[in-house]
């Protein structure tokens, strides 16, 4: 049985039958809200991505509560890609099948990954999601998903800065264990960051490397653009 909020959805999706549909559940104030979104898949008639504006203007208006989507003349059952994106993000995917409106929600399994020795995987294991483990397991702090876009350096966004400002960090001028380091790596906007571990050592994820940490003179430190720490640890 579809409830008042299903049946808002599903018009909304049938809006782009055949092609993917897709949007978001954000908790403003306790309250959800439904979100249509646009999708930027390259094939849209198999396959969803949410635009990246509108995905980080609706993390920064909320919480994002789940991400939705519809599977046009095929299984509500996710796919592989669903399932690890929905564990990745730790977000719940809610999908629809289309014409026969069959709901189902994929709930992600919860694992601590090891921090080092990460292969990367740009959008999986990156250097955002690194941050985000870490604190996770470190102080049990959740900080947004944020599915980023390809070369969003050189499309105008500033995810770091706007992520980290957003959700109570605080600029400071000296690092201390914890604190998260954003770095500009040959870029005019913050393109990279990591977590400060104390002896000016840092722990990071580069691409196409293993995680790792390594000494802000290696060189790393001439690129910090700036220091944040959460304000729960002033």
């Amino acid at each position: 049985m579809l409830d008042k909020r299903d049946k808002e959805i599903v018009n909304d999706l049938f809006e782009v039958y055949p092609e993917e549909g897709c949007g978001l559940l954000v908790n403003r104030k306790g309250k959800l809200y439904w979100e249509m979104c646009t999708n930027v898949a390259e094939n849209p008639l198999e396959d969803f991505v949410i635009d990246s504006k509108e995905y980080l203007r609706a993390s920064l208006s909320g919480t994002i509560h789940a991400i939705v989507h519809s599977h046009p003349d095929a299984s509500p059952s996710p796919s592989e890609s669903d399932i690890r994106a929905s564990n990745f993000l730790q977000i719940p995917y809610i999908i629809y099948s289309l014409p026969e409106v069959d709901k189902y929600v994929h709930t992600p399994e919860t694992e601590s990954k090891p921090l080092l020795g990460r292969d990367y995987t740009f959008g999986e294991q990156d250097c955002y999601s690194l941050v985000r483990d870490y604190y996770r397991q470190t102080y049990d702090l959740i900080l947004p998903s944020i599915v980023f876009e390809d070369d969003w350096w050189d499309k105008g966004f500033n995810y770091f800065d706007d992520l980290f400002d957003s959700y109570g960090f605080v600029e400071v001028e000296s690092p201390e264990i914890g604190d998260v380091l954003i770095f500009k790596v040959f870029c005019h906007v913050p393109n990279h960051c990591g977590i400060y571990t104390g002896e000016d050592v840092f722990m990071h994820h580069a691409i196409n490397r293993l995680s790792c940490k390594e000494s802000l003179h290696s060189g790393w430190g001439k690129h910090i653009s700036r220091i944040v720490r959460c304000k729960e640890f002033i």
